[in-house]
């Protein structure tokens, strides 16, 4: 208990859950965006010339990744693994703390201006490692950028990605903690003639689309009153919808394989002729090898005559849900333990439906919150982002609410209109700049018709790719290999 001793600054304490309360309060659901910045004045003060950067900086992020990793808790799983569910978030929590921890020692160990700036790349640098290059472990939720998601800053990720958005963050906050306000007035000052001057290109033509939100929650083992419920939903939401270009459901749509499921092979073609439509939907794709079968999450396109178009599998697989990390190297007798993963295989690849001349970029659930996909996606010709999931596993918790927003970044990093399809909610229509054109709201039954723009322009990001975080990673490694010499001039 010696690290509470009275020596300790009653500043210091007070600046300390300034900080944690900031970032909670400055992100999702929130999105209070300027708090955020007096969030990382404050951290900065805390941890500036302190012994206990790291301690400090651990405790700003309990609060926040408990906050923000709790909804994980909601989902619904067997009794018998609740207490590995509640472990699984306390470590989780505990885990991404101690990143932040990491952070406050490295930057404490600069002064001045050198602090803020090896702290704004050194944040970035991290930030993107746990996000994009740590393979099935890698985990881009609750970026700080995201909390700029409804402020006229939003626009800036169409050139360097939600990650530039995490770096205006911790600078301006380190400035302001400096007390150069005419170079944060700077700073933000083109950040907002980036806003205003930012117009995507005219389109390049557009469709009419029909979403579907059938409302039917998710079972974790074959229940007939679901299928009920299913045929119900859709029948009462597809009425009115009639020739369109593309209708859209959800990451499993309808219980079962669609392959060998006679419900679901009835309920598309009852969707496709009532319509006259062409339909996108999840479903679970399974293919028998010499050895064993495989099983996919798997987005199939189906025309109006009900022949298969296309399919994309899903690649980034939720760890632990969906399969063990790292599964393809593990051997088989940890393969068969059994915590409630679902021991899909991975997909080929990130490449887009073709839907006659037209290019689909679909992303199932989890992978709508990482980055480089939807880049991805675009960089081989998706004309639109397609967005496929079902929240309802997660309840009335922020977890549903969070994902939403994320898939925003999407939108605006690719320049591409965003078509969302969520289960129970939230689907939307989202354009290039990050507007929400159309939404159903979480827990409702209903369909989206709307028009949606094409376009064909590529945003710098997409150009450049992670070319601002690539350059955070060198820059704060040299600056910390140099920091001697940054310490003495500081």
């Amino acid at each position: 208990m010696s690290i509470w001793r009275t020596s300790l600054p009653k500043s210091k304490i007070y600046s300390f859950i300034g900080a944690a309360l900031s970032l909670i309060l400055g992100n999702s659901p929130f999105f209070f965006p300027f708090i955020t910045f007096i969030g990382f004045w404050l951290w900065f003060y805390t941890i500036e010339g302190s012994r206990r950067a790291f301690l400090w900086s651990f405790l700003i992020g309990l609060p926040y990744w408990f906050y923000h990793s709790f909804w994980i808790y909601n989902l619904d799983v067997p009794d018998r693994l609740r207490a590995l569910l509640l472990l699984g978030v306390v470590f989780l929590s505990l885990a991404l703390s101690f990143i932040w921890g990491i952070w406050g020692y490295l930057t404490s160990k600069f002064k001045g201006f050198y602090m803020v700036i090896f702290g704004s790349l050194s944040w970035v640098s991290l930030e993107f490692i746990r996000g994009e290059y740590l393979h099935d472990l890698s985990y881009p939720w609750a970026l700080i950028g995201e909390s700029f998601v409804k402020s006229p800053f939003l626009k800036l990720a169409s050139i360097g990605g939600i990650y530039l958005l995490s770096f205006l963050a911790v600078f301006v906050g380190g400035l302001l903690f400096l007390r150069m306000y005419r170079l944060v007035a700077m700073v933000l000052a083109l950040s907002l003639a980036w806003h205003m001057l930012y117009k995507p290109p005219k389109p390049y033509s557009r469709i009419k689309v029909g979403v579907l939100q059938p409302n039917v929650m998710p079972k974790l083992a074959f229940d007939p009153k679901e299928w009920e419920e299913t045929f119900k939903a859709y029948h009462e939401i597809i009425r009115g919808i009639k020739d369109v270009d593309l209708i859209v459901s959800s990451e499993s749509a309808f219980p079962g394989a669609y392959r060998f499921s006679q419900n679901s092979k009835r309920l598309v073609y009852e969707i496709t002729k009532t319509t006259n439509s062409p339909l996108l939907f999840g479903t679970a794709g399974v293919e028998k090898t010499p050895k064993r079968y495989r099983f996919f999450n798997r987005a199939m396109l189906i025309d109006r005559d009900t022949n298969i178009l296309g399919y994309y599998d899903k690649v980034r697989l939720v760890p632990f849900g969906e399969n063990l990390p790292f599964y393809e190297f593990l051997p088989e007798f940890i393969k068969d333990i059994d915590i409630g993963q679902g021991n899909y295989t991975r997909g080929r690849g990130f490449y887009p439906i073709k839907l006659g001349n037209l290019k689909l970029g679909v992303m199932i659930c989890y992978e709508s919150i990482f980055s480089g996909i939807g880049r991805k996606l675009v960089s081989r010709g998706a004309d639109v982002l397609i967005v496929m999931t079902s929240d309802g596993w997660f309840g009335r918790s922020i977890g549903p609410i969070e994902h939403f927003y994320l898939g925003i970044f999407r939108a605006v990093e690719t320049g591409r209109t965003m078509i969302r399809a969520a289960k129970t909610g939230i689907s939307a229509i989202i354009s290039p700049d990050g507007k929400v054109l159309k939404s159903l709201p979480l827990y409702t039954r209903g369909s989206i018709v709307s028009y949606v723009d094409i376009y064909k322009y590529k945003t710098p990001y997409v150009r450049f790719g992670f070319l601002f975080p690539y350059l955070c990673v060198i820059v704060s490694i040299l600056i910390w290999i140099l920091r001697r010499r940054f310490i003495q001039y500081s």
